[in-house]
């Protein structure tokens, strides 16, 4: 996309987002509630909680995109696609949603800008119905960003800019946005990442993004809930996330760690802190694709290999 076409993209969701924060600044909880929902982003600051259907299960895949992320969360009738690996693996997550009988997408989020990202996130919106685009509110000029923006705009979706303290639902799963805020400054994008809980009746899953220690640690300082029963872990498994303190706080019983075959993230010092907490840890690049099911009270994993 030349510079011009990825400026006026760029200018259409900045002008979308100042006027979401407009009316949330000028407005009660219910009127930002109600703003939002004609956007068809349902984001609240504190959802009602749904009684649950015993019959529906919460299904989320990390697929294996080798060195990125890319999961499908699923829940009945309702699916959310979080990041979609690199360019070269937008057919295979493609490939993967449509074997699932995925045909429409509530959401997609992409956590950040980087390439191992959303760089298959294109493929996707162009060839599935997507009904809402969940994005930080920061540009990086890459030719993989601009690919996805373009997508963005093609595929007629909404757009929204997440907040920490925002949530919504997916069918009976209530996401809360744990990460970034509006004032956060990083140098590195990778830490303004859309960190999210997702609760599914009493199980959890905290799905981390690129954050790394210093996210960590704000969130550590702040009153969000952290504890979680499955980590996505930050950063492929990198030495810049997954603190002592971090870990002691979330208290997960598994991880999940979306890495390729040796790859240049990986710390044995991570893998080492994750043993000592007893959590049980799974991997893309020795397991192939993970399935963690719920059904609001016990987890089950299914794994490739």
């Amino acid at each position: 996309m030349g510079t011009k076409k990825s400026q006026a993209v760029i200018l259409t969701i900045l002008l979308f987002v100042l006027f979401v924060l407009i009316a949330a600044c000028s407005a009660n909880t219910a009127e930002h509630e109600t703003a939002l929902t004609d956007l068809q982003v349902q984001v609240s600051e504190s959802p009602e909680p749904k009684e649950l259907n015993p019959s529906d299960l919460l299904a989320v895949h990390f697929i294996d995109v080798g060195e990125g992320d890319s999961i499908l969360i699923v829940q009945g009738e309702y699916a959310m696609l979080v990041d979609g690996g690199s360019a070269e693996m937008g057919t295979t997550v493609f490939s993967y949603l449509r074997g699932q009988g995925i045909t429409a997408l509530e959401y997609v989020v992409a956590t950040h800008s980087f390439a191992d990202h959303i760089g298959g996130l294109p493929d996707v919106l162009r060839r599935i119905s997507v009904k809402n685009v969940l994005l930080p509110m920061v540009y990086h000029d890459t030719s993989a960003y601009n690919t996805f923006l373009t997508a963005v705009e093609g595929s007629g979706a909404e757009v929204a800019v997440p907040y920490a303290g925002h949530s919504f639902t997916l069918g009976d799963a209530v996401i809360g946005v744990l990460s970034p805020s509006p004032d956060d400054e990083w140098e590195n994008k990778a830490n303004y990442s859309i960190v999210l809980r997702v609760e599914f009746g009493s199980t959890s899953f905290l799905l981390m993004g690129d954050a790394m220690r210093e996210v960590e640690a704000g969130l550590l300082d702040s009153t969000a809930r952290l504890s979680s029963d499955v980590l996505k872990v930050a950063r492929h498994g990198a030495m810049s996330a997954t603190t002592n303190g971090f870990l002691d706080a979330v208290s997960p019983s598994i991880a999940v760690i979306s890495a390729g075959e040796n790859n240049s993230f990986l710390s044995q010092e991570v893998l080492r802190r994750l043993n000592s907490a007893d959590v049980h840890v799974f991997r893309t690049d020795e397991n192939g694709g993970i399935v963690i099911t719920s059904d609001g009270t016990m987890l089950g994993v299914a794994v490739d290999r």
